[in-house]
């Protein structure tokens, strides 16, 4: 993993600048300077100057909020990495966040080394939800971290070409996306994605994430 640079963006500045400490330490060899913005408005003003590679993004702020900065950042920077780090895992704020862009979903209960765990898997083109979030949105529990998932039973009666388009779906790409991927057309992208959410009982590019990440699908796909 090259080094790599986070803006973490919240208010309540002493969690900020303990959570600052805490990940140069775990990162050492691969995490370059942490800076830190107070709100929404501040963190595009750093994200001018600095650049950061992954930006940690907190919800509730005064001014511009995290969802807001989120669809800001998302829009200017696309190549920036989001993970948001918030009290709050209410459905409704994880799903516009998924579905705006964010790679990752933390609660601010999450320990030092899973914030560190999720950054690298993050960095290297995963998207995480915090275990509590997908607990509560499945209504079924996650399992202990080091526990391998079952393979689903929906997952034999994927195509490999299904297979590589939930994958791609999991890390966060849109349609036009993984056509660029797998040179196929966007309506055929889009037709196969029609399709998948039928296999997979869901209804939504929300609910093919979620239900990704569940079954882990980065272990059973092989890219």
């Amino acid at each position: 993993m090259e080094l790599f640079k986070v803006l973490i963006v919240d208010d309540q500045k002493l969690f900020a600048e303990s959570l600052a400490g805490i990940l140069a330490g775990l990162g050492a060899g691969h995490l370059g300077e942490v800076r830190i913005a107070g709100s929404g408005e501040e963190a595009l003003q750093v994200l001018l100057r600095y650049r950061p590679d992954l930006v940690l993004l907190d919800i509730f702020m005064p001014g511009m909020g995290g969802l807001e900065a989120l669809h800001r950042i998302r829009a200017d920077y696309p190549a920036v990495k989001i993970i948001m780090l918030t009290t709050f895992g209410y459905d409704t704020y994880v799903k516009e966040a998924v579905v705006g862009g964010a790679q990752g979903y933390l609660l601010k209960d999450t320990t030092p080394q899973e914030v560190w765990t999720s950054i690298a898997a993050v960095m290297g083109g995963q998207t995480v939800l915090s275990p509590a979030v997908v607990e509560s949105l499945s209504g079924k529990p996650r399992g202990s971290p080091g526990q391998k998932s079952l393979i689903p039973d929906w997952f034999p009666l994927l195509s490999e070409k299904e297979k590589k388009i939930l994958l791609l779906i999991s890390k966060g790409l849109s349609n036009e996306e993984i056509a660029d991927k797998l040179n196929l057309g966007k309506n055929t992208i889009r037709n196969y994605v029609s399709a998948l959410y039928e296999k997979i009982a869901v209804k939504d590019r929300f609910g093919a994430i979620r239900v990704a990440i569940e079954a882990q699908i980065h272990t059973l796909v092989m890219e």
